[in-house]
């Protein structure tokens, strides 16, 4: 009886065993096919039509949501005789529809606050249509996203397709083909010859001035169906409400009775190699890329997000090998478009010969990876290393990036992990990632190489040695390296060594003890929660805290003092001193010590300068304040020198003297530079000295005792200093440690004397021509430059008047005349000391119509310089700087603040206006306007400087 209990356990204890096994592996494989969760709130469904949406609530930023339509439709769906419909009709969408005619849909959204262009926009791709709303939340104004669903649904169904306005946008288009540039040589040898070679989507001049208003038509009806159509919002919403609005607007577009059945169209290659060559005349570099195309992983389930991983994995493992045996070789696999990735081996060399034994032993390194595999040590190490980078994001995520990743999600299902639980199965699996998941990988790579290969070959033109590579040549070495005799790999683990904690050097450890006697005055800005600080010695606190989460301080000091300010014969002599003196850490400790307890305890610092000003940048966690603050006293009144590093330096570029580097070569060949060089020539962006060749002698004469003496006289001087403190941290605790520690500087016995002064602006007209761009084309800018009275009024005003010049030439020269695609008006200006600005207006038109672009441009001026503008466009315009402003300065936005409050400071501009922003800004009249314009923009003072074939 007692034996066959004995049996029975067993038995029993062999099945449950089974049980559990078989348990968990079906567990393990329903995981595997589980699709990765979504990001928590998310609401989606379709209305009764058809129409998709999906919808996320979102708090960040909370004066935004972001509002798209996704078209799967694109130039893809094109018939022969509609090529360019697909990106010509997102453009017909921007100039009627049956509620918003003409231009009133723009006007209406830019009354809102917001900018074409920048928060009302479209893009057209192969197989997607996206339209893009970025719309200003507030409280006041509830029925914004209503009317914004209401442009949603004419986009949809009812553009208005008028004959005359669709065969004026044909210029705009053409125009803008002419302005695309495909910075990619080897464009057409990666595109292959498909259906995607054949439909790109601008399309060619020819497929525009054959579309009509009826083809425009006959694309519309077919394929905009709400079937065909996602809503995605995401912002400070409430989801029920934003489907009651949608199901208002768009919910009694009918259904579409013959829906268009979509074709797929995959990404195809003809079997084979494909080769293309280029010779290189400027940086003379012989180059080789061999690309495999593969199909891609598109993230839908988990085991889909494990396989990216390993993918990753195999080419950290061969990139890896490949350093190790001294091959240069760079290999990378991304996704390239539609439903391939390229895995591309790089190489690169002095001449081919190089290339082609690089090429063999890349070969007969994947071969190894094949037959031997990968060891346990060096697959924990490649595991290792994919665990650091699957971490979990804590930090809250803007709107517009939400979306984007909603728009991959809507068109190919693609996920990103959002979900902590998501994430921790995929750590656990990649952690069971074996040699032979890697070996399946690369073979299956290399299978596809024996389909279609790519071969992009860039060669030096006064290579030689070695004859030109081959397609033929390539696979030849190929081969010989897959043959050639296999070692087995060894690998050489990274040395980790135990981390030792590092004492901060004393210097860093100081508490200086705070008394009120350091602050001469005090003043709290409540609308921009900034107390603003005024220390005994001269010193400036700014202090703006925010919430971003990541309890990280940032401090900004900056003063005035750089090369400019220097007469001309001295600027040689303190040549580089700022960066030459930073080589030397600080004079207390010794620079090892230093480093290593800044990477160990986080704290970061760079110094700078720049023709007026120095500054200098660090950051710390919050914890660390004390020891980033006397990091930073130090550094500014304590630096070290380094005596070798300094020669080593000079030695360096002494023996540089006289050679052209390959970045000066190309930028002699760049005519962009060579134009954007030009107006900082004529503007006032280059200093006296900026022209002067650094000599031998000039180099050898270099002292670093004389450069750290300028150094300190810059950096240690506390009249004038301003120090900007970002971040989260509690100012309670914050600003009397920053106090006792900025209040020990003291000034020194001799300051630098300050030499920048006004800027003279040009009093005559100047044209300087460039001989480049596109056939036909010209792209000019016209230059207004010339000196103002620095305050946040003047800034704004600028400001104000850069929008209504973008306004009146997208009107005028755009819409109107049709003669320019995407005319922009830049607007850069320096309040201290230069007290400077320039306005640019970047043009592009065919050659024939530079005549008539110029006369349109001025008879934009002399209108605005005749009648100022409307209160109204001037409200519309104000609307959106203050749209803006709450959309950038958020609670949450360190890096914004900082750089704001630097930009306050260099400009000459008050806090106290700063604080006052909305008044300062309605204060603003026409009248003043038109008086600013009659003065900065005089017509007879322009700059010109273009560039064209035809000079």
């Amino acid at each position: 009886m007692k034996l066959r209990f004995n049996r029975y356990a067993l038995l029993s204890t062999i099945v449950l065993g089974l049980f559990l096994c078989l348990s968990t592996s079906s567990k393990a494989c329903i995981l595997k096919q589980k699709y990765i969760a979504l990001p928590a709130g998310i609401v989606e469904g379709r209305l009764d039509n058809g129409l998709r949406y999906v919808i996320l609530p979102n708090e960040f930023p909370r004066h935004n949501i972001e509002v798209r339509m996704i078209m799967n439709v694109g130039s893809l769906q094109e018939e022969d005789d509609q090529r360019g419909g697909a990106h010509f009709l997102e453009h017909s969408a921007f100039i009627g529809t049956k509620h918003f005619p003409q231009r009133s849909l723009i006007d209406y959204f830019e009354h809102q606050g917001m900018k074409f262009g920048r928060d009302i926009n479209a893009f057209t791709g192969f197989d997607r249509t996206i339209y893009c709303l970025s719309l200003p939340n507030y409280p006041d104004n509830t029925t914004l996203l209503d009317s914004t669903f209401l442009a949603l649904r004419d986009w949809l169904c009812d553009i208005d397709f008028n004959a005359e306005r669709v065969k004026k946008e044909r210029g705009v288009i053409v125009e803008e083909l002419r302005a695309y540039q495909q910075d990619d040589d080897f464009y057409a040898l990666k595109m292959g010859e498909n259906r995607y070679a054949e439909r790109i989507p601008l399309g060619t001049e020819n497929d525009i001035n054959s579309i009509d208003s009826e083809r425009l038509k006959s694309f519309y009806h077919r394929w905009y169906k709400p079937s065909h159509a996602t809503v995605v919002v995401v912002g400070d919403v409430k989801a029920p409400e934003v489907i009651a609005l949608l199901n208002k607007a768009m919910g009694t577009i009918p259904v579409a009775q013959h829906d268009a059945a979509f074709k797929p169209y995959p990404m195809t290659y003809k079997k084979g190699d494909a080769w293309m060559q280029l010779a290189d005349s400027i940086k003379q570099e012989n180059k080789l890329e061999l690309i495999i195309p593969h199909p891609t992983i598109i993230e839908r389930t988990l085991q889909d997000a494990v396989d990216k991983q390993r993918m990753h994995m195999l080419v950290q493992c061969l990139s890896s090998r490949l350093t190790t045996d001294d091959v240069k070789c760079n290999v990378s696999n991304a996704w390239y478009l539609a439903d391939k990735d390229h895995f591309v081996f790089a190489f690169h060399g002095a001449a081919s010969a190089a290339l082609a034994d690089q090429v063999a032993a890349t070969s007969n390194e994947c071969h190894r990876l094949l037959k031997y595999g990968v060891g346990r040590d060096e697959l924990h190490q490649l595991i290792q290393t994919r665990l650091e980078h699957l971490q979990p994001n804590t930090s809250q995520r803007f709107s517009d990036a939400l979306c984007d990743d909603l728009t991959d999600y809507v068109l190919s299902g693609d996920r990103a992990i959002s979900d902590s639980n998501d994430l921790e199965w995929v750590r656990n699996q990649v952690q069971t990632t074996t040699t032979q998941h890697l070996q399946t990988l690369l073979e299956e790579v290399l299978q596809c190489k024996k389909q279609h290969c790519l071969y992009a070959y860039t060669h030096a033109t006064d290579s030689t040695g070695s004859p030109l590579l081959t397609a033929a040549s390539v696979n030849k070495v190929w081969k010989k390296g897959w043959k050639t005799t296999l070692k087995p790999y060894v690998f050489h683990p990274k040395e980790t060594e135990e981390e030792v904690h590092i004492t901060l050097p004393d210097c860093l450890r100081k508490e200086p003890v705070y008394t009120d006697k350091f602050i001469k005055a005090r003043h709290h800005w409540t609308n921009l929660g900034v107390d603003e600080i005024t220390l005994t010695n001269g010193i400036r606190l700014i202090v703006r805290p925010t919430m971003d989460g990541d309890s990280t301080v940032y401090i900004s000091a900056l003063g005035r003092g750089g090369t400019a300010d220097l007469p001309a014969k001295m600027q040689q002599k303190y040549h580089d001193a700022v960066s030459y003196v930073d080589m030397g850490g600080l004079e207390k400790t010794c620079n090892d010590t230093l480093l290593a307890a800044m990477t160990q305890k986080e704290l970061s610092m760079t110094v700078g300068q720049d023709a007026y000003w120095y500054q200098l940048l660090a950051s710390a966690p919050t914890g660390k304040t004390s020891a980033l603050f006397n990091l930073v006293y130090e550094k500014m009144c304590h630096p070290g020198i380094n005596r070798d590093d300094f020669a080593e330096s000079i030695a360096s570029e002494i023996e540089s003297v006289g050679k052209e580097s390959v970045l000066e070569r190309l930028m002699s060949h760049d005519v962009d530079r060579l134009m954007s060089n030009t107006i900082d020539s004529l503007v006032g962006n280059v200093s006296a000295g900026d022209g002067q060749v650094m000599t031998k002698a000039a180099l050898q004469a270099l002292n670093i005792d004389t450069l750290t003496t300028y150094y300190k006289q810059l950096f240690s001087n506390p009249n004038g200093l301003t120090i900007i403190l970002t971040g989260d941290f509690n100012p309670q605790q914050v600003i009397p440690r920053a106090v006792a520690t900025f209040a020990q500087m003291k000034a020194p016995a001799a300051a630098l004397p300050l030499m920048g002064s006004p800027f003279i602006p040009n009093q005559q007209k100047i044209v300087r021509a460039f001989e480049g761009g596109n056939d036909h084309q010209t792209v000019l800018k016209y230059v207004f430059a010339g000196s103002y009275d620095p305050s946040l009024q003047a800034s704004l005003s600028m400001k104000l008047i850069r929008d209504v010049l973008q306004d009146r030439v997208l009107k005028v020269l755009r819409e109107g005349a049709n003669i320019v695609y995407s005319p922009y008006v830049d607007l850069y200006y320096d309040g201290v000391p230069q007290q400077k600005y320039n306005f640019i207006i970047t043009l592009s038109v065919k050659d024939e119509n530079r005549q008539q672009c110029e006369q349109l441009l001025k008879d934009i001026l002399d209108e605005l310089k005749e009648k100022p503008i409307s209160e109204a466009e001037l409200y519309k315009m104000k609307r959106s700087f203050l749209v803006t402003k709450d959309k950038v300065l958020t609670d949450k936005a360190p890096t914004e603040w900082k750089k704001a409050l630097m930009t306050l400071v260099k400009n000459g501009e008050s806090l106290s206006d700063f604080n006052d922003y909305p008044s300062v800004l309605h204060s603003i009249t026409p009248k003043m306007l038109q008086e600013m314009i009659n003065e900065m923009l005089n017509w007879n003072h322009r700059i010109v400087v273009y560039k064209s074939q035809k000079q």
